[in-house]
């Protein structure tokens, strides 16, 4: 299957589930691979015949800022939500993952990282 990929696609948030998290804040960076038959786009040369990764990364940099989530996982799951309003039909799977860097607990490590997929079943 053919894949697109929006890589490393940062924000400054305020998730978490932790009083000073959500007053102080943290970076995040989201990777988003949609799944889909690219075969007729790269023929016609044409944007309308694939899901437009601008489109995306639109709806998504509008989603993540406009809403506080305790849980990382319930972000990834708001984020496969609108790939699957929005794109869901062009679509056979679409797998979101999330960095959160800055987080607030004991340990030497870089990041947490929260990853979910969603299949979707086509008409």
């Amino acid at each position: 299957m053919d894949k697109i990929r929006i890589k490393n696609l940062r924000f400054y948030t305020y998730n978490g589930v932790l009083p000073e998290e959500k007053k102080l804040g943290q970076q995040i960076a989201l990777d988003i691979e949609m799944q889909t038959s690219l075969k007729k786009a790269g023929k016609s040369d044409n944007v309308a015949d694939t899901v437009s990764y601008a489109e995306v990364t639109e709806k998504v940099s509008r989603l993540v800022p406009s809403k506080s989530f305790d849980l990382m996982e319930a972000l990834v799951s708001a984020i496969l939500d609108v790939i699957e309003e929005n794109f869901g039909g062009q679509l056979t799977k679409a797998i979101v993952k999330v960095r959160k860097y800055s987080v607030p607990m004991p340990g030497n490590f870089d990041h947490i990282e929260i990853e979910m997929e969603r299949e979707f079943n086509h008409a």
